[in-house]
């Protein structure tokens, strides 16, 4: 679950630009379809900080992709802003949506 302040921005965000179906919409809500799992979108009043992103207590959600170099260009393309200037050796980037939520990808280990 995430909290954004604005339904449209937060569909055009996850789905237009992360490309995740939205399944489910309400007057306070949208769900997106993960694959299997299911993300929930609730309107809320506030953006939050980014603060201090990896010293600070915090709820991250890490998308699985196949290759960390090319989904790192693909995102930075589409306008998303990272918190790393390159993906860390650890294979992963953290990247922010409009209203503050930290997110990140991870290389698939498999």
């Amino acid at each position: 679950m995430i909290f954004v302040t604005d339904k449209e921005k937060a569909r055009w965000f996850y789905s237009e630009v992360l490309g995740m179906e939205t399944v489910l919409e309400e007057e306070n809500k949208l769900v997106f379809d993960l694959g299997g799992s299911k993300l929930t979108a609730f309107k809320c009043e506030k953006t939050t900080e980014i603060g201090d992103y990896s010293n600070e207590a915090r709820t991250v959600l890490v998308f699985e992709v196949e290759s960390i170099e090319r989904s790192f260009k693909e995102m930075q393309e589409k306008g998303i802003q990272f918190l790393h200037e390159e993906p860390t050796p650890g294979k992963y980037a953290a990247f922010v949506d409009p209203f503050g939520n930290v997110h990140e990808i991870a290389e698939s280990t498999n």
